[in-house]
């Protein structure tokens, strides 16, 4: 897809600890994707490649958004997007402006990516308690309810970080991929271990989801609950489950995008 001539995009830079997105937002609610390992940060000149290279294919863009899990690879970013693209940057946390009430006991310890997540989950369930879940290197679960106000949240370990304990803990448990379906049963050790964490980190997103739904109910009056998964293994697990009304990957793009709009200085 190109970009029509005279149109000024935004940016959003999505960093992760082990792949950086690249989200180019037109005025089209669907972003442009390219993706690079976070890794290249580290190298001044890479990034400076980079950088040219997508405002060449996209740019000049109007302004950008920097969205990250990792502090110094953010703080490079930031740095490289000033000097070489000259655009103004604003970084996700919760000290912006935001479409939700976020009530937290340390509101700076709330992960941009949290931040973003419930941004555009505020918005597509506006008016209406719902679930934003991300299934990535950790699951998260962040609740808001019907006024937009955060009621609470559970984090637990994904499914990588879960095999890699098991290898890492055990004397004898090989590193085991967990990338597709599995059957319920496993005839080998690798089969075992990829049936156990997958069949697992399922019935434990599908039962949190219930019990969740359960408590906004009965203790808070919520008649209704909608639920959005994101993050790089949001297919996988969410395939399995009925519950999971919205299933979108670029989830944090979209609200950090949001969140730039809300943010920017250019309006």
């Amino acid at each position: 897809m190109e970009l029509r001539e005279g149109d000024a995009p935004r940016l959003v830079v999505v960093i992760g600890n082990t792949t950086t997105t690249m989200a180019i937002f037109p005025d089209g609610p669907d972003p442009l994707i390219e993706r690079l390992p976070s890794s290249v940060f580290a190298d001044p000149s890479a990034v400076a490649n980079a950088l040219v290279k997508l405002s060449g294919n996209y740019g000049p863009f109007r302004e950008a958004a920097i969205c990250s899990v990792v502090p110094d690879i953010a703080a490079r970013c930031a740095e490289a997007l000033g000097s070489v693209l000259a655009v103004p940057v604003v970084s996700i946390d919760s000290g912006l402006r935001l479409p939700f009430t976020l009530r937290y006991e340390n509101s700076h310890a709330f992960g941009a990516d949290r931040v973003a997540l419930c941004a555009w989950s505020s918005r597509l369930f506006p008016n209406r308690a719902h679930v934003a879940v991300d299934i990535g290197t950790a699951i998260t679960f962040d609740v808001l309810d019907s006024k937009g106000e955060y009621v609470g949240g559970l984090i637990m370990p994904g499914l990588d970080v879960m095999s890699g304990a098991l290898h890492a803990r055990t004397a004898q448990l090989p590193l085991i991929s967990i990338d597709h379906r599995t059957g319920l049963l496993g005839r080998s050790t690798g089969e075992c271990i990829r049936s156990g964490i997958f069949w697992g980190v399922v019935k434990q997103v599908e039962g949190l989801i219930a019990e969740i739904r359960a408590y906004l109910r009965e203790e808070l009056g919520e008649p209704a609950v909608s639920v959005i998964a994101t993050g790089g293994n949001s297919r996988l697990i969410a395939a399995e489950i009925d519950t999971i009304d919205v299933v979108d990957e670029l989830a944090v793009a979209r609200g950090s995008r949001l969140l730039l709009e809300m943010n920017s200085k250019n309006q």
